[in-house]
C-alpha cells in the first residue's frame, strides 16, 4: 500500500509540472506596445536662449556730485519725463546768483555811461556848431572802447553754463520702461561720467542663443523658433523669428568646461499674455532643421539587426512576429519607417524583452 501511494504521489507530481510548463507557455508577456500611425517628425536641437530687452539706455551723469535724491530702484517702472535722480545743487544756484548780481550791475554801468555819452544828441549839436570837432571825436571814442559789452556777454556765457549744470543736477527718465542695474545710493559722491543705471525701454524684449558653428548654417534670418519656459503647471511654449545672425563666432565655454565656437542668433519672441518675461530669464530655443510630415515613425530603440537589414517586432492576432522594415529620415529619438509598416501595426517597444520570440503571446 505503501508503494503504491508513493507511486501516485510521483505522478501527481510529474503532471503538476507538465502542467506548471505547459500552462506558462501559454501565459502572454506583459509588454509595452506602440500602435503606429501617420506623425510628424522633424530634426531639431535646442539651445539655452537669454532674454534681453530690444532697446536698453544707459544713464550717466556729465555734471557729478553729492547724489541727494534716488527717485527709482531696480525693476521699477518708470515713464518718459519722470525723475529718476537728483545731485546737490546749492553751489550751483550761489554761483548763479552771484552771476547774475555781477550782470545787473554791469547792465547798470554801462546803461549809465550810455547816457552819459549820448551820441546821437552830441552828433546833432556837433552838426550844429555847438560843440567842437574834437569833443564829439572823443565821445565816440569812449563809446567805441567801452569794455561793458564784452563783459556783459560774458557773464551771459558763464550764467547759461551754471544753468545748463542745474538742468543737468535732475536726471529724467529719457522713454518709458523698466529701470535696471541702479549703481548710486542717496549720499554718494560721483565724478562727471560715472554710471548711474540702465533703462529698458517699454519692456519689449529679444532672445539671444549661441549656436555651435556646425548647426548655424542650417538656419537662417525669418526662420521660426519654438520657445519653451517652464512652469510648474506645465511647459509654456510660444514662437519666435530669427531677425539677425552675427557674422562672426565667439569663444563659450560648454557645461563640460569644453571651448567651443558659436554664433549669436537674435531672436523675436511672440509672447502671449500669460508668459512673464524679464532681462535674464533663460528659455529653451527649439531649432527645427527638417522634417517629414504624414509618415510612419516609431523610437529607434525598437528596432534590431535582423539578416543583414533591420526589423521590428510586431503582435498580429496577440502574437508576436518579426517584420523586417526599411528605412529614412531620422532625429535623435525617432526614424521613419518607409517599408514593411501600416498604419494601425502594433510594434514591441522592448526588442530585448525576456522570453519574447516568434509566436509568443503579447498582452499590454
Amino acid at each position: 500500500m505503501k508503494k503504491k501511494g508513493k507511486l501516485i504521489l510521483g505522478a501527481l507530481i510529474l503532471l503538476g509540472i507538465v502542467g506548471f510548463l505547459v500552462f506558462g507557455n501559454k501565459q502572454a508577456l506583459q509588454a509595452d506596445l506602440l500602435t503606429v500611425q501617420p506623425s510628424t517628425i522633424a530634426q531639431t536641437f535646442t539651445e539655452d536662449g537669454y532674454v534681453v530687452p530690444e532697446k536698453e539706455i544707459p544713464l550717466y551723469t556729465s555734471t557729478g556730485g553729492k547724489v541727494t535724491v534716488l527717485a527709482v530702484q531696480d525693476g521699477e517702472k518708470v515713464q518718459h519725463g519722470d525723475l529718476l535722480l537728483s545731485f546737490d545743487a546749492t553751489e550751483l544756484h550761489l554761483q548763479l546768483r552771484q552771476l547774475e548780481g555781477q550782470l545787473k550791475s554791469l547792465q547798470a554801468q554801462h546803461e549809465l555811461e550810455q547816457s552819459k555819452l549820448e551820441l546821437d544828441k552830441l552828433k546833432q549839436l556837433y552838426e550844429a556848431g555847438a560843440i567842437s570837432k574834437k569833443e564829439y571825436e572823443d565821445a565816440q571814442n569812449a563809446a567805441n572802447y567801452s569794455n561793458f559789452p564784452g563783459q556783459i556777454e560774458a557773464i551771459q556765457a558763464q550764467i547759461a553754463a551754471v544753468q545748463h549744470k542745474l538742468k543737468e543736477s535732475n536726471v529724467y527718465a529719457p522713454a518709458s520702461g523698466t529701470i535696471t542695474r541702479v549703481e548710486v545710493k542717496e549720499g554718494m559722491f560721483l565724478a562727471p561720467g560715472s554710471p548711474l543705471m540702465t533703462l529698458h525701454e517699454n519692456d519689449n524684449y529679444l532672445v539671444e542663443a549661441y549656436v555651435l558653428t556646425e548647426d548655424v548654417v542650417n538656419i537662417q534670418p525669418k526662420m521660426q523658433v519654438e520657445l519653451i519656459q517652464d512652469n510648474p503647471d506645465g511647459d509654456l511654449v510660444f514662437p519666435g523669428t530669427i531677425t539677425k545672425i552675427s557674422p562672426a563666432a565667439e569663444e563659450k565655454v560648454s557645461a563640460l568646461g569644453l571651448l567651443e565656437q558659436r554664433i549669436k542668433v537674435t531672436i523675436k519672441p511672440d509672447i502671449p499674455e500669460k508668459v512673464q518675461l524679464k532681462p535674464g530669464y533663460v528659455l529653451d530655443v527649439d531649432f527645427t532643421l527638417s522634417k517629414k510630415e504624414n509618415v510612419l515613425a516609431v523610437p529607434k530603440t525598437a528596432l534590431f539587426p535582423f539578416e543583414g537589414g533591420e526589423a521590428l517586432w510586431v503582435v498580429r492576432n496577440n502574437v508576436a512576429q518579426i517584420q523586417p522594415v526599411k528605412t529614412g529620415f531620422e532625429n535623435q529619438q525617432e526614424i521613419v519607417i518607409t517599408e514593411g509598416l501600416k498604419a494601425g501595426d502594433t510594434v514591441i517597444l522592448d526588442p530585448q524583452l525576456e522570453g519574447l520570440k516568434e509566436g509568443a503571446r503579447i498582452s499590454n
